[in-house]
């Protein structure tokens, strides 16, 4: 009711209504207004019936309803406005703070086109996501989490690669289960998620987080390379994949789309995790160990010596050597002084070890540390129980001379993933891990053969 139709009623001064930054102001000043009134007249009502009830409950909280419009205009002005909006009743600022604000979920319509484009904010269907790296517990961990009320995840895994296809049809179904589980945009009782390994082998899978879930929690197990490497070749085996070879050193170095993923380079989990862009990849040292540039003089050199060798045996049989060469020339020293370039992810991440499940010490603090992770009840999960693989094992990569390469290799790119987990990656503000001392004593042993209990040099 002031005299300058003008003046902002809460903050004071002046609003220019004629420009679009003046236009988003005063809506933005107006949906706080109409809210601050409406949890004091709420209140209001709090204190008549409490008076009129003695036997109210004193810790019940009252919920608010507002419309989803006003609920994006409040979020984006959330910062500015709690720095400048001080309240002289601490009444109201304590009744205001236990109030619950309702968000409906908003109608399929108004988050995906009828062409399958998204046209609006779907970060909220997407709580959580299991992914990073396969043979690392994802499937166990899955069904864990499944075992609570508050969690829901996909039956099977859900990878998102092609956008907008992958991501439409994820709406759908997340959108679908929202409104099955009876739950608003905000606040959820029920955490939904999904269960993708290998998302940070491909750029596509990376980029749709980026651009869709920034707000998505990642929760991401590890293991030592040569148990993985082992417990992958195993498996995809098991799955009776021909054309994985018995001896390993052919796969050393890079997938080439012959062996079905399995390959030494899948093992460099720090390079996969540096996509994520939490660290600086600046400096040499912390290049050295993304590139693997501390053996890489020696692999070059075993690498040409290897390729010479099956050179020689193709021009027995076929006499192609000549086009053998100009399709797979020597591989050349990764990263030639250049800077690895990666816009930082916002997503919060949260490591565990394979090792971390089995060992009956951590179990409990696996499952307690998951679910504070979650914003679940840890009374809401079982206990985790032991269990052994008993699948039949194709090789043991322990024994044989067939896997020294591949071994020595792997130990190579455990040793180079310790360090930087450990002095780059995990000293990230939005990097947590699963009960530290037990984690940390886990990852050092990555700087070990574990076949011959062997430093790596």
């Amino acid at each position: 009711n002031g005299t300058n139709p003008k003046a902002d009623p809460i903050r004071g001064g002046k609003i220019r209504p004629d420009t679009a930054r003046g236009g988003r102001k005063r809506a933005q000043v107006e949906a706080f207004a109409y809210v601050v009134l409406e949890l004091l007249r709420r209140k209001r009502n709090v204190k008549q019936s409490s008076s009129s009830s003695s036997s109210s409950s004193s810790s019940s909280r009252p919920t608010f309803r507002i419309k989803q419009a006003d609920y994006n205009i409040l979020n984006n002005n959330t910062n500015n406005e709690e720095a400048n909006s001080n309240n002289d009743d601490d009444d109201d600022d304590e009744n205001i703070s236990n109030t619950t604000i309702v968000v409906p979920l908003p109608p399929l319509a108004d988050l995906l086109s009828p062409n399958g484009t998204i046209i609006s904010d779907v970060s909220f269907l997407l709580d959580f996501a299991i992914i990073a790296f396969p043979k690392t517990g994802t499937t166990f961990l899955k069904d864990y989490l499944n075992r609570t009320n508050e969690i829901h995840l996909h039956k099977s895994e859900l990878c998102m690669k092609r956008d907008p296809i992958d991501v439409a049809d994820f709406v759908r179904k997340y959108h679908a289960l929202h409104l099955a589980y009876e739950q608003p945009r905000h606040p959820k009782t029920v955490r939904f998620g999904i269960k993708c390994p290998g998302t940070f082998y491909r750029t596509e899978d990376v980029h749709v987080y980026r651009k869709y879930f920034p707000r998505t929690k990642f929760i991401v197990g590890l293991r030592h390379p040569i148990s993985w490497f082992e417990s992958f070749y195993n498996y995809q085996r098991y799955r009776n994949v021909s054309g994985l070879p018995r001896d390993t050193s052919q796969l050393v170095g890079r997938c080439d789309g012959r062996h079905f993923h399995v390959c030494t380079d899948r093992g460099r989990f720090h390079a996969a995790l540096a996509r994520l862009g939490k660290t600086p990849m600046r400096e040499e040292v912390e290049l050295d160990l993304l590139l693997g540039r501390r053996y890489e003089d020696r692999q070059i050199q075993q690498q040409q010596q290897q390729q010479q060798h099956h050179q020689r045996e193709s021009d027995r049989k076929t006499n192609t050597t000549r086009q053998h060469s100009e399709k797979h020339p020597p591989k050349k020293r990764r990263g030639g002084g250049r800077h690895l370039n990666q816009n930082e992810l916002p997503n919060r991440v949260l490591l565990y070890q394979v090792n971390q499940i089995h060992d009956r010490r951590t179990r409990k603090e696996l499952s307690i540390d998951v679910a504070r992770y979650l914003n679940v009840r840890a009374s809401s999960l079982p206990p985790i129980a032991s269990y052994e693989q008993t699948k039949a094992r194709a090789i043991d990569i322990c024994r044989g001379d067939e896997h020294e390469e591949a071994r020595r290799v792997l130990a190579e790119h455990g040793a180079d993933a310790r360090v930087w987990i450990r002095e780059y990656f995990s000293k990230h503000p939005s990097v947590s891990v699963v009960e530290s001392r037990s984690f940390h004593r886990i990852l050092d042993g990555w700087g070990i053969d574990p076949c011959w209990n062997t430093t790596v040099a």
